[in-house]
């Protein structure tokens, strides 16, 4: 009977246990509908406000406003454009005969009276402040003000020494420049730049992407955290170097391009003169090669294909596999040796002095002829 008794105890405890985990399941169950009904809820508030908001008087798109500012006469040392709202910027030839510059589009009441004491006219040299400077108790308005249009008409003759920008948080848009030197930079940001002419163009950004097209300078790209582009350039020297972010050179003809990434990949086509990729992370992919190229890679591929090889090549490759592709007339040595992996390359009847070295800790080596 003890026996019987205990066995009756246990079940009836197990059974006060399973129906105690059940109503509590349940109420679990009811508490997650209710919050996934109250959340449903106040992303339908939100949205209406949202949607009343842009119906209302809470949003401020600016005041209508149109500047002229003279330039002295002959040579502009500098125009320097800082702020925080968006620009686009064009320099073309002046039709009158003076240098000057115009800029027009929407802000705050405030921000024209700030712009208005900031430029000194008739002088060589101008400096651009576009700051709206909003008041904590406006974060609820919103600001559409677009696009500030800047352009620099230059006398014919008149030479431009130095354009440059210092952008907070804005996207800076700049097309057809010639001057002595570009720079560039921007806080948080897009920069798109075409048709730029310089002895010297740099430009950085500490967060957003960089696109650059049909640059004669010698370049130098520095980025935070973004994407950097180079669609065509000339020059002595291009250097991209970013932290964090895809780096992508085409159509470039440098004497010499240094490329350098913390975590992204590093593509190029059509790039000539003598390369040097330093790529912590990432897969490194570059064509049209056809000089003294060095490549250091922590992990990821490596693919090269060379046009030619006039100089050596050398590829340290911690981690990942390498591919070389090199063109027929080549009569070089190839040293090739992996720690772990394999090893593929054609018999080349050697009588040349060009040496393709390649090291790779883990990973297999490729050589296509």
């Amino acid at each position: 009977m003890d026996g019987e008794s205990d066995d009756y105890g246990y079940g009836r405890l197990y059974e006060i246990q399973y129906a105690f985990d059940e109503g509590r399941a349940q109420t679990c169950l009811k508490n997650k509908l209710k919050l996934l009904i109250i959340g449903a809820a106040l992303l339908v508030v939100g949205g209406i406000g949202f949607g009343l908001t842009f119906d209302n008087n809470n949003v401020d798109r600016g005041e209508a406003y149109h500047r002229e500012w003279q330039l002295a006469d002959g040579d502009i040392s500098q125009i320097k454009l800082m702020g925080d709202q968006d620009l686009r910027v064009n320099v073309a030839e002046s039709t009158t005969g003076k240098s000057y510059v115009t800029m027009s589009g929407h802000l705050s009441q405030e921000a024209i009276n700030r712009l208005d004491k900031s430029v000194k006219p008739n002088q060589d040299n101008i400096a651009i402040v576009v700051e709206n400077e909003q008041e904590w108790f406006q974060f609820l308005d919103f600001q559409i003000y677009g696009e500030q249009k800047v352009t620099i008409h230059l006398a014919k003759g008149a030479k431009l020494g130095e354009l440059a920008s210092d952008i907070s948080s804005s996207d800076l848009v700049l097309h057809d420049v010639t001057a002595k030197t570009i720079s560039l930079e921007s806080g948080s940001g897009e920069i798109e730049a075409s048709n730029l002419t310089a002895d010297a163009t740099s430009v950085k950004n500490s967060s957003g992407d960089i696109d650059l097209k049909n640059v004669t300078s010698n370049l130098e790209i520095m980025n935070g955290s973004g994407e950097s582009s180079v669609q065509g350039m000339t020059g002595d020297t291009l250097s991209a170097t970013s932290n964090s972010g895809d780096i992508e050179v085409n159509q470039v003809a440098a004497k010499t391009t240094t490329l350098e990434n913390g975590s992204g990949s590093i593509d190029g086509e059509q790039v000539s003169g003598a390369v040097k990729v330093d790529n912590n992370s990432g897969d490194v992919e570059l064509s049209g090669l056809d000089s003294a190229t060095s490549v250091t890679s922590g992990s990821g591929e490596v693919d090269l294909t060379f046009s030619d090889v006039k100089k050596n090549v050398t590829v340290d490759a911690n981690s990942g596999d390498v591919k070389i592709e090199i063109p027929a007339a080549f009569n070089g040595f190839l040293d090739l040796r992996s720690n772990s992996g394999d090893i593929k390359s054609p018999n080349i009847k050697t009588s040349g002095n060009q040496v393709i070295k390649v090291r790779t800790g883990s990973g297999n080596i490729k050589v296509e002829q």
